[in-house]
């Protein structure tokens, strides 16, 4: 069934798209649940989770997440759940994958603060044990998944330069160039790699009603990269995140990790953030991204 990118909000469309394509599946019921940038995800018989792109290329589909997942669910041992891959299609014009909902609560800065003591406690634990985990597999058998992402941003700069890099106002250069220099000097990807989530945030970690840690969802932009990117959002302040210190107590716990080297990353990919939303804007030719790049770059100057 051929669709078009006006078609992915129609649920009867949608519906006879994936009885069509998985033939032991009956659509009874089925709504949005959440849009990324180019992918929408859909609730379906209240049981499962259904992810779809189109028009996109296998390198830029579902391959790589199902491919990582399928990997984590056979080498991974812990109690915490992960998605399980039950459906998938995926060519060069459309991408689907399809697995059980995880139930249960969303992690939140206000269900922290009313945690008791012994419930906080527990949480950091099993979030420092399951990182500990998965960034001690040997990630050899998906070593094609890896990034490199200092390499990365510098092939995202010279792009900025054959690009908008002339239209950007002196102080805007000036941000970007601060940036790089910074780059050029830190020692901080130079240190461990290994499988992570790469999208490691609060409205990812599943809560169950005891404020116990029961899943993690969204391995979209699951890779092998840098060791301490998944600790961005753990020590990230705003109202979105538990905090830095949330994030700080959870290196300690799990250990032999250079803590000052997490946070320099952090705040290195931080001062990456509105660069990385003007290169996202010019790779998908979307003037928005652009345009809320350098607007958050002049609030930070600003600021």
């Amino acid at each position: 069934m051929k669709l078009n990118n006006t078609d992915i909000k129609d649920m009867k469309k949608i519906k006879l798209l994936l009885e069509d394509t998985f033939n032991n599946l009956a659509v009874e019921k089925i709504n949005i649940i959440g849009q990324g940038h180019d992918s929408i995800a859909y609730l379906v018989n209240d049981e499962y989770i259904f992810k779809i792109k189109l028009s996109v290329n296998k390198k830029k589909g579902y391959t790589k997440e199902k491919a990582i997942l399928d990997f984590l669910n056979k080498h991974l041992n812990t109690n915490i759940k992960i998605p399980r891959i039950d459906y998938a299609y995926i060519t060069d014009e459309l991408s689907i994958i399809g697995y059980k909902i995880i139930k249960g609560k969303f992690l939140t800065p206000n269900i922290y603060n009313k945690m008791t003591t012994v419930e906080k406690d527990n949480l950091k634990e099993n979030i420092a044990n399951f990182l500990k985990s998965m960034h001690s597999l040997d990630y050899s058998e998906i070593s094609n998944y890896a990034i490199d992402n200092k390499k990365k941003c510098l092939e995202e700069y010279e792009l900025l330069e054959q690009t908008i890099y002339n239209e950007l106002t002196s102080k805007e250069k000036e941000y970007v160039e601060n940036f790089y220099k910074r780059l050029y000097t830190t020692t901080v990807f130079d240190d461990k790699k290994c499988i992570c989530h790469n999208d490691f945030s609060c409205k990812h970690l599943v809560l169950d009603d005891n404020n116990k840690l029961v899943g993690i969802i969204d391995f979209g932009d699951a890779c092998i990269i840098d060791e301490y990117s998944d600790f961005l959002y753990l020590l990230e302040d705003s109202d979105e995140e538990v905090g830095s210190s949330f994030g700080e107590e959870i290196l300690k716990i799990y250990k032999d990790i250079n803590i000052n080297k997490a946070k320099e990353y952090q705040e290195l990919m931080e001062q990456y953030y509105p660069i990385e939303l003007i290169i996202y804007g010019i790779k998908n030719n979307n003037l928005d991204f652009i345009k809320e790049g350098r607007k958050e770059i002049k609030n930070r100057i600003n600021n």
